[in-house]
């Protein structure tokens, strides 16, 4: 199982039709793939997880980064994983209000990572994050978040 993050800027600003549009074929797609993930759009950029076979997470990676909608995209983790940590997610999606100081705590690293000021050995850290954040989505238990202040 392959598991791959990679953030990008987009050319212009993208409104909530062109989200919805990439979005819905996002899912159409993934699914006849079994690709799984989640993609995040922060500040005019994208930061995605795929996970699936290889030659399926590759050749959808190759179609993004050649995607028009798409600059400067850059691959922060390609790893083997055991199993799949976004198992229910044809593509989850979140755009984070980062207005908010809760959501903007939680997703900070997320649009550091999309702005390029991580370095690309931080993937691994970046993937931790939405793991949790997908474990907290899917989780049946009430969750309680405390913070020190």
């Amino acid at each position: 199982m392959r598991q791959l993050l990679y953030v990008s800027n987009t050319v212009d600003e993208l409104g909530l039709a062109d989200l919805d549009q990439i979005l819905t074929a996002s899912r159409r797609n993934n699914a006849m793939m079994g690709i799984t993930g989640l993609l995040l759009f922060i500040d005019g950029g994208f930061l995605q997880i795929l996970e699936g076979e290889e030659r399926a997470v590759r050749e959808l990676y190759t179609r993004i980064a050649s995607d028009p909608r798409h600059r400067n995209a850059r691959l922060m983790l390609d790893r083997e994983v055991p199993s799949r940590a976004f198992p229910e997610w044809n593509m989850g999606f979140e755009r984070p209000c980062m207005d908010d100081p809760e959501t903007a705590g939680m997703f900070g690293v997320a649009r550091e990572a999309i702005h390029g000021r991580l370095s690309p050995g931080t993937g691994r850290i970046v993937a931790m994050m939405l793991q949790t954040f997908y474990a907290v989505q899917n989780s049946d238990l009430p969750v309680n978040l405390y913070y020190a202040g």
